[in-house]
This record gives structure tokens, sequence and C-alpha cells, in this order.
């Protein structure tokens, strides 16, 4: 079909074997080059923080971009996946404390939280004293006004800026001051395609500084590329451009990883249950020749918020990956000109060694 099939991801030249046309992400090799694919193809996203063009591709199509010097790498729209409720039971919390070092009194004050997700529902531990919910973005329906139709986002928000106001304080968030912008880039059912995930970081990359955000959950994956792997690409470029990135590693067991989490600029969060064992849902194993995820926090039965007004359980990297991320926030208010590196560094310096696993905990 092509000669150079090592410019194609697999997954791309497989569709376009069965059907006539797929939807295709175009990578070039220099930023000027997106003008002319916009002149020669059917464009219908524009990506460029990352220097790629989604496109409508047909089998002439891709024989016409394995020609072209100017184009890097040519991949399927792969599907992403919220990693929703795993289901595994667990011991107790065990007697374990964080070496992070925080004063009293921080408490995400003044730190704005992007939660990219399914969305954000209003809910008491987030509205209640004040309205923490300060924008939100829907890349799926484009309404304005926060909402959750899976409530997956919502319960991440919870774990990682709750305030605990519905229940007097006993189920409360990491960072219960830091303020929310909601980007619903997943639908109801859980799942997206990368051009959605791809929306919501061009989306961020463009905003993050008007809106003051410095920390972003991502408590989702995909399965991961051999090259130029859309969503690490776009997880690093908004860890360059000075984003707090932090993501769930997963929940499909060992040798598993999901991206974003195999990026290595990004802080990838696996679970733990009460006694700091691995849960074994939780993805793991060496990408790049290096171990992964960089931490492991709560992520067994942990308590949040529901959307609707009330509490749930929910077990999976997904809460665990908000844990960190809130921890991310406090350390954006003691130090303000914090980096990401620096933000992982402390992360990871911060945890304690149990059972062989480095675990972060507050």
């Amino acid at each position: 079909m092509m000669r150079n099939e090592k410019k194609f991801d697999g997954g791309l030249v497989n569709v376009l074997g069965e059907r006539e046309c797929a939807q295709a992400l175009v990578r070039v090799r220099n930023p000027l080059h997106l003008g002319l694919l916009e002149r020669r193809f059917e464009v219908t996203a524009m990506y460029p923080f990352i220097r790629s063009v989604g496109i409508k591709c047909e089998l002439k199509d891709a024989i016409r971009l394995e020609r072209m010097q100017e184009v890097e790498y040519v991949s399927a729209q792969g599907r992403v996946f919220a990693f929703n409720d795993a289901g595994t039971h667990g011991a107790e919390r065990a007697d374990q404390t964080s070496t992070l070092s925080l004063p009293e009194g921080v408490d995400g004050s003044g730190v704005t939280i992007c939660i990219m997700d399914t969305g954000v529902s209003p809910h008491s531990d987030l509205s209640v004293p004040r309205e923490r919910i300060a924008h939100f973005v829907d890349m799926i329906g484009g309404d304005d006004e926060p909402y959750d139709d899976n409530g997956h986002g919502t319960f991440v928000a919870g774990v990682a800026c709750g305030n605990g106001m519905l229940s007097g304080g006993r189920i409360s968030g990491i960072a219960p001051k830091a303020n929310i912008v909601g980007l619903k880039v997943i639908e109801s059912n859980g799942e997206s395609g990368a051009f959605k995930i791809l929306d919501g970081m061009q989306w961020l990359f463009d905003n993050f500084r008007q809106y003051g955000i410095k920390v972003v959950c991502m408590s989702f994956g995909a399965e991961p590329l051999n090259y130029a792997d859309p969503l690490k690409t776009g997880a690093e470029m908004l860890a360059r451009s000075g984003l707090i990135v932090v993501a769930a590693s997963g929940n499909s067991g060992e040798n598993s990883l999901k991206s974003p989490a195999i990026s290595s600029e990004v802080i990838a969060v696996g679970a733990v249950n009460g006694e700091d064992e691995v849960a074994p849902f939780t993805s793991r194993g060496v990408y790049q020749g290096v171990f992964r995820p960089d931490v492991f926090a709560d992520g067994v039965d942990v308590k949040g918020i529901q959307a609707g007004g009330t509490y749930s359980k929910m077990s999976g990297t997904s809460a665990s990956a908000p844990y960190v991320a809130g921890a991310c926030c406090l350390l954006c208010q003691k130090y303000k000109n914090i980096t990401p590196r620096q933000a992982k560094n402390a992360i990871i310096n911060g945890s304690v060694f149990s059972n062989g696993n480095r675990v972060f905990r507050l």
C-alpha cells in the first residue's frame, strides 16, 4: 500500500485497509508547514502547539502524505478513556506520613487547578461558602455552565480540592481552597477521541496564563504510540510552558502504562491501598528504560464527592492522581514560582518508601 510505513502509525495503516476514510493526525517538521496542509487537505482540527493538524484521510491522501518531506508522522485518532472505578477493595490506611514540609494554613488559596475530565458539577464542597469553579470549558457539547454527565470529573475535583462542607469536614480534598477550571473533554460514557483531548490541551496552552492555572490533572489515558504519541507530546508541551501536569498511570495492571503518563515530564501516579500495597489494577512498568509511575498514592476505596450533591467511593488511579495534583496546588501556594520539574522533584522526594514502593501522602 505505502512504501514508508515507518512514517505512519500501524493503526492508521490498518484502518485504511478496512475502510475508505479515517480521521488522522498529521505532525509536520516545521510550524510553517501547517498552512501547506490546510491548502492541500481537508483539515478538521488545528493543533499548532504540537505542530499538528487533524485531517479527513483517504488512501490517496495517505499516499500524498507519504511523499511530503514536510510531514514527520501520521497517526490514527485513538480512543481515550477516563479511568473509572476499578472496583478493588483493600485494607485501612497505614500510619505513614509524607516528608514534604508544608506549614499550617497552606490550603491551596490563590491557586487554580484545571480538571481535564468528564466535566465538573457544582457541589456544596466546591461551591459553598464561595463558588470555586472559576471557569468551565466544554469541548464536547459547547455548554457554558459547569456540568458533569458522568460523575468522574466531579469526583476527581473533590479529591483534589473539595472542602468537606457537606460532610462537616469529614470528607475533604487536599487543597480545599483552590480554584477550579473545569475542562470537559470526555463524553458521558467515559470515552473520548484523541482529537477532543488535544482540543482541550490546545485551549489550555493558549489560556492557562489568563486564568492563572498552575496545575492540570489528567485522570484519563490511551494506549501509547511507539513514536510521536500525541497525548504525550501535548502534555510535554504544557509542562514546558510552565504547567504542572499530573497524570494517572492507568487501570490495566502490569506492563500497560497509558499515555500521557508515559512521559518523564509529567508526574505519573499509581494507586496503593491503605497498607501501601500496589493495587493490582495499577498500570505500571518500564517505558524507555525508566520504571513508572513516579509515585503511588491512595487509590482504593477513596471517598469523594458525587455529582448531584452526595458522596461515593472510587478505586482507581483516577483517585490517586488528583491526590497528588492537590498537593501540587499546596506547593504552588507556598512557592509562587515553582517550576514543573521542581514540583515533580518535591513530590518524589516528599514520598516515603513503603513495601518497596514510593508512596506519597500528606
